[in-house]
């Protein structure tokens, strides 16, 4: 529910719609206009987004020395609205889910895999996540599963946990009811480098606290601040603000809730 309100508010489309009744209802709209070009250049610049991860982000504290008993590697990674379209698609003869279609979050199990061969890591554990829409539903979980086997990965090495999670909360929820008769010594947490903030501290609030590895790193401040294509309005400015909202605002809304 929680997200569905932040996807609702940071649509620009709405912040849009907004402005122009702000706009309307002021007998001296100069000012207005100003900080409406303001405001859209800044969400509309790729730099914002830049300088928004690299404040939000935290630390590593990854031991490359320990062997951590488990990483929990949080959902994300499938692309599972191309699977979805082409199991409803009965005259297509494509096996679609013998393949796998992935998106950017991948690294964060590829990262997992890794971690395994080396002997890092004990076990993964990535949760039961099965998205479902009016086009019918597709279990993720299995198919990374059978992704991380063909790569090496051993099935008792491959845990999934929990029933059907949604969202990083039910994640967290679930992993500690998973195993609340499980000794594990040493956890690490594997997600993107702009969701670990808000992702630790949901698992924190569970009593889990563990190592924190982040992936999807981007490039550092000092090299990007000089790209001029950076402070040049697009599609990838616009796209990285909202992501920057999301995550801010999703942490304020659990923080509100008592989840942080």
């Amino acid at each position: 529910m929680l997200q569905e309100i932040v996807k609702f508010f940071i649509n620009p489309v709405l912040q849009f719609s907004i402005f122009i009744l702000f706009f309307i209802k002021q007998k001296k709209p100069g000012k207005v206009l100003i900080g409406f070009i303001s405001y859209f250049y800044l969400v509309s610049i790729p730099i914002t987004g830049i300088i928004f991860y690299t404040l939000w982000s935290v630390e590593d504290t990854y031991d490359e020395e320990k062997i951590y008993d488990c990483a929990v590697i949080l959902t994300g990674g499938v692309n599972s609205q191309w699977y979805l379209k082409r199991l409803m698609n009965k005259t297509s003869n494509l096996q679609s889910q013998n393949y796998f279609m992935f998106n950017n979050a991948a690294e964060r199990f590829f990262k997992g895999i890794d971690l395994v061969l080396l002997g890092k890591v004990r076990k993964i554990y990535y949760g039961n996540f099965i998205p479902k829409s009016d086009l019918g539903s597709f279990d993720t979980s299995e198919l990374v599963k059978r992704f991380a086997i063909q790569n090496g990965v051993q099935k008792n090495e491959f845990v999934i946990y929990g029933n059907e999670v949604k969202n990083t909360l039910d994640e967290a929820t679930q992993f500690k009811s998973s195993n609340k008769d499980i000794k594990l010594n040493s956890i690490l947490l594997i997600t993107s480098q702009s969701h670990m903030r808000r992702a630790n501290g949901l698992f924190k609030k569970q009593g889990t606290h563990a190592d924190l590895l982040s992936v999807q790193k981007p490039q550092p401040l000092k090299r990007e601040i000089f790209k001029l294509n950076n402070f040049i309005p697009s599609i990838r400015g616009l796209n990285s603000s909202k992501r920057s909202f999301y995550e801010l605002f999703g942490f304020i809304g659990y923080f509100l809730l008592g989840k942080l």
